[in-house]
């Protein structure tokens, strides 16, 4: 005899999309001889959500190769559940392209979709319209396949509300009338919801109310704000990151300007004349480090042990200084993999022979000068020598005599990022990321073991996390040689570092630490993304969880209560606090054991924010599964208590309708 139970995934999106085809995966080894009923839940057409829907405009790329994103489990994945492998983007391209794609009956490529696929490979930085038919094909199939036992239902509207019922059951509140959906577990995977404006954000709007000036938010930058932004006319925008380029494009190719090549091949920006001029700066004042096109000659580098446990039990029991104790440690291992590169790889860049140099690299003494004066003997061009110092904060210490001088600075160092992501002569830029994704992971256990100290914690590590960002979540290289024809064009005015915005006589004005003097506008845009804190969620749900007390914030220095699944984003204040199987935690700390959350907002939460790449055992897909499992056994585990209150019920009602004698 078998039995229908019921699950909620709210949030339809890549997370949701991935909780949905682990539960199916994991269905029949975790609930045998059940029926389950899996109701996805999101305004949004399921597969892209939001964030991938597929109305916005063609303008817009990934930040992910094709080849480096796929939405299924491969032998790599160290899980519990089967592996299910699936087609990664660029395969999916091909099989589209050839005619081989098996497509649910009634699903319909986009036309833009089939003619994108036929020009992609795996280094193609595909359009997010054709990202969101990629996810959708991929939700679409799971839910017309799944199996016999897990069906499938979409729901088109947005969940408000979840109430306990009797028995552990949860009912999900609809918006708009909608009937409210009866369930047994409810995953949260929301992904990057609405969030309330800051206390400078309210104060800039009201601002700009009272003084009739234009105002964007950060979060703002769709194509439907950005209509606000008048043509001709000084922009302030505050951001240069991939937020940024976003905004540029949707600004100038958005509005009609073209590229093309002169007869020497660089690339020049046509006008429309519905441009505004956007005067950009930031806390760095540069934009972040190009993606590279190319790969390492051989296999990454393997870590050098500078972080390993051995460092890190040198350093004693006590609580850890991230600037003191950690940092230097990180930039050992960082600029060994760098110059370890450059000799293994580009031996003619040196003074010295290769297998000397990597022999005094591998074997010197990284506390004293040993380094400098190697460096300083066999490092022919200054472009070759590490200085992370410089790499993180380029224009700290530059003063420019006027705003020409620093566009032109501007130039030469964008330029050389381009050159650098482009030429694998550069590949020890490349190695040095890997050396910093391998530190990455160890910090994450010693975070996890609550080794940082919390003065550090709120002191050291956003910066630090910035500073990842920079070099890793940077643009395709096309998107920054785009950014020098708009600067050439006087479209672009870089502003510099440390930008700073204030308010007076009814203008916004913006001034930098590198230059005299500041720009005035009547427009500004934040162009990055907001802090999404749980007590800034504007989404209606979370709002009334938090009202009645059933989340809280996780504290980033108190213990946990049991081995954590290492977290995707290290500073977890702010974040909605879950247990290691990713359950919720109500304000007192107890567990709710029918409600999962995961994601951007949840602690504990894996790869937030980027696609899962294939062969790379990726944490996103064993996360998943993993709580697809525990949601899974939960399920089981109450129904069996269900069908045991059941059968005493029935007991005592016979017991009292046939009472002994």
């Amino acid at each position: 005899m078998t039995s229908s139970l019921a699950v909620a995934i709210i949030g339809a999106g890549p997370r949701g999309t991935s909780l949905l085809e682990r539960l199916i995966a994991n269905a029949a080894e975790c609930a045998p001889d059940r029926t389950i009923d899996v109701h996805v839940i999101d305004p949004h057409p399921p597969g892209g959500g939001r964030i991938w829907r597929s109305r916005q405009s063609p303008l817009l790329w990934m930040n992910t190769t094709a080849g480096g994103c796929t939405m299924f489990t491969d032998e790599t994945v160290a899980c519990e559940g089967p592996i299910v492998p699936g087609p990664t983007l660029s395969e999916w391209a091909r099989e589209l392209a050839t005619g081989r794609l098996s497509s649910p009956p009634g699903f319909r490529h986009a036309p833009s979709t089939a003619a994108e696929a036929e020009k992609m490979h795996d280094g193609w930085f595909t359009t997010r319209r054709t990202q969101s038919d990629y996810l959708s094909w991929v939700f679409r199939k799971l839910a017309k396949n799944g199996t016999s036992r897990v069906q499938v239902h979409s729901h088109m509207g947005r969940a408000v509300d979840v109430h306990d019922l009797p028995l552990g059951r949860q009912r999900v509140v609809m918006a708009d009338g909608l009937p409210p959906l009866d369930v047994d577990i409810v995953l949260l995977a929301q992904g990057n919801v609405d969030v309330e404006p800051d206390a400078e954000e309210v104060r800039l709007t009201e601002y700009a109310a009272v003084h009739d000036l234009c105002y964007l938010p950060s979060g703002s930058t769709a194509d439907h704000f950005l209509d606000r932004i008048p043509a001709g006319e000084p922009v302030i925008v505050r951001g240069l990151g991939l937020c940024f380029i976003d905004t540029a494009v949707l600004l100038t190719s958005g509005r009609g300007g073209t590229f093309h090549r002169d007869d020497s091949g660089e690339l020049r920006y046509t006008p429309s004349g519905r441009e505004p001029v956007l005067f950009v700066g930031s806390r760095r004042g540069v934009p972040y480090w190009s993606k590279t096109h190319y790969s390492l000659a051989g296999s990454p580098p393997e870590s050098f042990g500078h972080l390993d446990a051995a460092a890190v039990a040198a350093l004693g029991d006590r609580p850890l200084d991230f600037a003191v104790d950690i940092w230097p440690l990180i930039a050992r291992e960082v600029t060994h993999a760098g110059y370890r590169e450059l000799a293994a790889s580009h031996q003619e860049l040196l003074d010295m022979d290769a297998r000397q140099f990597i022999h005094r690299l591998d074997t010197l003494d990284w506390d004293g000068p040993e380094l400098k004066e190697l460096v300083d003997r066999a490092v022919r061009f200054d472009g070759d020598r590490i200085d992370l110092k410089e790499t993180a904060h380029p224009l700290a210490g530059r003063r420019f005599p006027d705003l020409d001088a620093l566009q032109n600075w501007m130039v030469d160092h964008i330029e050389a990022g381009v050159r650098r992501g482009r030429d694998p002569r550069h590949s020890a830029d490349l190695a040095m990321v890997h050396g910093l994704f391998s530190t990455f992971s160890r910090l994450v256990e010693l975070v996890d073991e609550k080794r940082i100290s919390p003065t550090s914690w709120e002191r050291d590590l956003p910066a630090f996390l910035d500073f990842c960002r920079f070099l890793t979540s940077g643009p395709p290289g096309p998107r920054l040689e785009e950014l020098l024809a708009l600067t050439r064009a006087g479209v672009v005015r870089f502003l510099g570092s440390e930008m700073t915005v204030t308010t007076n006589d009814g203008l916004f004005h913006a001034r930098s630490c590198n230059l005299n003097g500041s720009i005035t506008a009547r427009a500004l845009i934040e162009a990055r993304l907001p802090k999404r804190t749980m007590l800034r969620v504007s989404d209606p749900l979370l709002r009334k969880l938090i009202q009645r007390d059933e989340i809280r914030e996780e504290p980033p220095s108190s213990p946990d209560g049991g081995d954590r699944y290492p977290t995707g984003v290290i500073d977890t204040a702010g974040l909605i606090d879950t247990d290691s199987l990713n359950r919720l935690k109500r304000a007192d700390g107890t567990i709710h054991e029918s409600r999962f959350g995961v994601g951007t907002l949840f602690s504990g939460s894996v790869a937030s924010g980027r696609f899962p790449s294939p062969k790379s055992n990726d944490e996103f897909f064993r996360q998943n599964d993993m709580i697809a499992r525990a949601a899974l056994h939960e399920l089981c585990r109450r129904e069996v208590g269900r069908r045991k209150q059941s059968v005493q019920a029935h007991r005592e009602e016979v017991s009292v309708m046939c009472p002994r004698t």
